[in-house]
């Protein structure tokens, strides 16, 4: 779906909907060395977005620190939403 976000070393690539899906997942690539890092998804139970790295994959604390970011608007637009009440269906309460 193309790349929404970039900063120092990191790209994040929303990917579309999967059958069933009401929220998007997000691919973490490394645009310096071309590597797809982790993924960003949902976590239902946990009422949050969570990254999910790939196995044996070192990242800097910097890294960390943007993915933390990314993940921090994410969770600002899932809020504004749950106060509209338009994430029923979607770990949250609706209205």
């Amino acid at each position: 779906m193309g790349c929404i976000g970039t900063s120092n070393h990191l790209e994040f690539r929303k990917l579309p909907l999967k059958k069933g899906q009401k929220l998007h997942q997000y691919t973490v690539n490394n645009h310096s060395l071309y590597q797809e890092i982790g993924i960003i998804h949902w976590r239902g139970g946990w009422r949050q977005y969570v990254f999910q790295a790939y196995p044996k994959m070192d990242m800097s604390r910097s890294c960390h620190k943007q993915i933390d970011g990314f993940i921090d608007k994410l969770m600002e637009k899932w809020k504004k939403k749950e106060l509209l009440g338009e994430n029923k269906d979607v770990g949250g309460k609706g209205k």
